[in-house]
């Protein structure tokens, strides 16, 4: 870095410093602390042209980051492509951002040690002063969601005569940047007055308006360059259009990889896709990569490298392309329709969105979005290919019409497909395959709205199979075909006819089968099992491949979790119910005064229902003593409490079932405990033998003596002595 960036740098700090972001750490204080590594980031032109930013994933080698203590927190910010259509829906467009946001929250004091960091002292280059954050840091994993709360938390609590300019707010917010549009100028002004009145309450400067009408910025934010950068794209607010960012770095004198391949078509940033169709070329040959088995680093085949150099030398042409940023939607609008359009080809398949706009005799057509897919590995059919794109049109549809609240407009989707058209239309049995994407494309799109147009006039040919820059270039394929601009007179009509054997072969074969219903109670979970820890573990198990089999959890642990467990006693719990009780209005369980919880276990509903306690000992789960679990739950109990007896067993269940019949069957489980019958055994008892005849007959004194010692024993003096009886 040169002494002019780090004097630059440097000053950033102080500036800080003095602002109260960050505070100097006082001498000898310690504690639990960590210490941030940071860089400047230098980007020229911008309203911030050096800033530091802080690399929280550092850490030492087995030690966790401090991001991977963090939480992330959910992700509150909206997507690009929404944004970028609510700024193209009206007249007049703005953009603003905040000043310094992160730096405008702060942090709770206990927390600051977490965030310390070292730089130089200014009057002495080789000393350095320990710092610590006062708000929030660039670089942190919880940083966006942190904002985009506070920003939420703060827009919510703006006064009801400001609310409509707020709900604006709500929605035109990337992180920092505040991209919108509105309908006149008009309400261009009050919107700017009224957000800075918002946002300057929350200790939050928006600055750096932009707009396509100049006369709307507010003195101080003028500037002559008329180049906008918007959440990736190009503004240009002397024409009112957009246009791609391309930046060609690479030489190609250095060897193709596919590596190189994929960092060079990452570089393309199209977030409403006019680019598409050249954006497919390199995901094309990364398809053939693969095919290939080639490694990141091995050099591509010459037919490869041919082809990805002449793509590539035309890769510049893309910036020459300038859509409009406004779709001319007004308030004296006569007709609306958005027109979506789908095509496949043997390599890939695609959709794209045009809006018609008709006010008067001027109809203005115009690129919303678009979409492509590479074709999967294994081989797909045409037809099946060309469904993948109705399906694709319909889920980017039903997105434009949420984002532009075009709500109750005339839709025209259009394929040049009869046989996918066929599948969308008719409302018969269909194959997995079709059936699984023709019932989504049904939920989201009428089948009445689906038409036909002939693959020469279809707009999404050349986004699937793809282009040069120069040929798209040429095409003006983002203007959309030449009739949707004239009379729906002039419109396609459909007049082939659907090969019917090829519709049919997709239809699902019909089996019948005959079933028999069978009373006889379902005892598979507990047959073969004497431990009712054994069952939950092995339901468990169960609903974790399934899951997986729905796609539902992806989890490949090796341990069963504490959620995983607990919804498998439930489901038990439910099954032993079922088998026990009609309802919960069975006769066997109305004394208890039944209910029914969220998970739709019948409990009982005790005299300390209004105690301040577990849920299981208020709610107790009724079981029937009969089933054969139940006697399963008790034995496991009696172990597990090292063979306790009737009345500290009968306690211990109750803290979480009330089982009918409890005493009397827990007693007849005890009675069949084999370890409790064999120390409750009675002791074998021998009978007393005869007296020898020594000890019966008469005698005189002393004359059968018996003779005892005992000893050594150790008297107080040291020597031994013994006895003698």
């Amino acid at each position: 870095m040169t002494s002019g960036k780090l004097e630059a740098y440097g000053e950033v700090f102080d500036n800080w410093l003095s602002l109260g972001i960050i505070e100097k750490i006082p001498p000898g204080e310690t504690g639990r602390v960590h210490y941030l590594p940071h860089r400047p980031v230098i980007k020229e032109g911008s309203t911030t042209s050096i800033r530091p930013v802080f690399n929280a994933s550092s850490h030492a080698l087995g030690f966790p980051s401090l991001n991977d203590c963090l939480s992330t927190g959910p992700n509150l910010i909206e997507i690009i492509p929404t944004i970028l259509n609510r700024f193209r829906r009206n007249y007049v467009g703005v953009t603003s951002d905040i000043e310094k946001a992160f730096l405008q929250i702060s942090i709770r004091e206990k927390d600051r040690d977490y965030l310390r960091f070292l730089w130089l002292r200014q009057d002495d280059l080789e000393q350095v002063e320990e710092y610590r954050h006062r708000r929030v840091a660039f670089g942190l994993t919880c940083s966006p969601y942190l904002l985009a709360a506070t920003l939420q938390c703060h827009l919510n609590r703006v006064q009801e005569d400001l609310s409509c300019t707020s709900e604006i707010l709500k929605t035109a917010f990337y992180v920092d940047n505040c991209v919108t549009s509105l309908d006149s100028e008009l309400e261009m002004r009050k919107f700017i007055l009224e957000s800075q009145i918002i946002m300057s309450s929350g200790n939050f400067n928006l600055r750096g308006w932009k707009s396509n009408l100049h006369s709307v910025v507010p003195n101080g934010d003028t500037s002559t360059d008329e180049n906008v950068s918007v959440l990736g794209l190009v503004w240009h607010t002397d024409t009112d259009t957009l246009s791609c960012k391309v930046e060609q770095t690479v030489t190609l004198q250095k060897p193709i990889t596919k590596r190189l391949v994929l960092a060079i078509a990452h570089q393309i940033f199209y977030p409403i896709g006019f680019t598409t169709p050249v954006k497919l070329i390199p995901k094309l040959i990364l398809q053939e990569t693969w095919n290939l088995k080639l490694k990141w680093d091995d050099t591509l085949p010459d037919d490869l490298v041919r082809k990805f150099k002449s793509w590539y030398r035309q890769l510049y042409l893309i910036a020459n392309i300038r859509v409009p940023r406004w779709f001319s939607i007004s308030p004296t609008t006569e007709s609306l329709s958005v027109h979506v359009f789908c095509d496949a080809s043997q390599k890939a398949y695609a959709t794209c969105i045009f809006l018609r706009v008709k006010q008067g005799d001027k109809i203005v057509v115009t690129l919303v979005h678009a979409r492509s897919r590479v074709a999967p590995v294994k081989t797909v059919t045409i037809p099946r290919l060309e469904l993948l794109a109705c399906l694709i049109g319909a889920r980017l549809l039903s997105s434009v019409i949420n984002d532009l609240k075009l709500y109750g407009v005339n839709i025209y989707c259009w394929t040049d497909s009869t046989t996918a058209l066929c599948w969308i239309q008719r409302d018969q049995n269909w194959g997995t395959f079709v059936q699984n994407r023709v019932r989504e494309i049904r939920s989201l799109t009428s089948p009445t709205v689906w038409r036909h147009v002939p693959g020469a006039l279809n707009a999404a040919d050349l986004v699937s199979r793809g282009c040069s820059g120069e040929q798209l270039l040429q095409g003006k394929w983002w203007e959309g075909p030449s009739w949707l601009s004239e009379n729906e007179e002039s419109w396609p009509k459909s007049e082939d006819d659907p090969d019917e054997d090829l519709v049919s072969s997709e239809k699902r074969k019909t089996i019948v089968t005959t079933l028999t219903k069978s009373d006889e109670n379902v005892d598979w979970y507990y047959k073969y099992f004497s431990s009712v820890r054994k069952i939950v573990h092995i339901l468990a198990w169960i609903f974790r491949f399934y899951n997986k089999l729905i796609k539902i959890a992806s989890d490949s642990s090796k341990t069963l979790s504490v959620s995983e467990l607990e919804k498998a006693e439930i489901s038990l719990m439910l099954l032993i119910q079922k088998e026990s009780f009609k309802d919960v209005n069975d006769d066997k369980i109305k004394k208890l005064r039944p209910i029914i919880d969220c998970n739709g276990l019948i409990r009982a509903k005790t005299n300390i229902s209004n105690r301040d306690d577990t849920k299981d000992l208020k709610f107790p789960i009724i079981l029937l003593s009969d089933h054969t679990v139940v006697k399963l739950l008790i034995m496991n109990a009696h172990n597990d409490l090292l063979h306790a007896g009737t009345s500290m067993l009968m306690s211990h269940l109750r803290e979480k079932y009330w089982i009918i019949k409890a005493r009397k069957t827990i007693r007849n489980c005890i009675r069949k405990c084999v370890k409790c019958q064999r120390f409750k055994a009675k002791k074998c008892e021998v009978t007393p033998g005869i007296l020898p005849k020594d000890r019966v007959r008469d005698a005189a004194t002393f004359e059968i003596v018996g003779v005892d010692l005992a000893g050594p024993l150790y008297l107080r003096n040291g020597p031994k002595a013994y006895i003698v009886l």
